[in-house]
């Protein structure tokens, strides 16, 4: 019984897959199959011994997506940590800036009393 099965591939390795089956006149399912058994074949052939894993180029675009996620998460932090002293720094020069009474009254109003 066939079973289906889906996973993810680097489009460099698609390409290829794709041009071996153009090159030997197949369709790209009969392609896939014919690779993988390919491989293990050859790897049976070798007493299972297993070559260092290809790094994938989605893999790398997830891992750098996730790093982005991290960047924006800490700017929105900073962000939020620049309002913050922005606001204290605003509220503080503004204490300062009412001035002492003697320079907020008319000179009348001191005359008055």
């Amino acid at each position: 019984m066939a079973m289906r099965c889906s996973f993810a591939l680097d489009p460099d390795l698609m390409e290829q897959i794709d041009q071996y089956a153009r090159d030997h006149a197949f369709d790209r399912n009969e392609a896939i199959l014919e690779l993988i058994e390919a491989g293990l074949a050859s790897k049976q052939g070798d007493n299972g011994a297993v070559a260092l894993r290809q790094h994938r180029s989605f893999e790398e675009l997830n891992r750098l997506l996730k790093e982005l996620e991290d960047v924006k998460a800490v700017l929105t932090e900073l962000r939020n940590e620049v309002r913050l002293v922005h606001h204290t720094i605003e509220t503080d020069w503004n204490k300062e800036a009412k001035g002492v009474p003697f320079q907020t009254k008319h000179p009348w109003e001191f005359w008055r009393k």
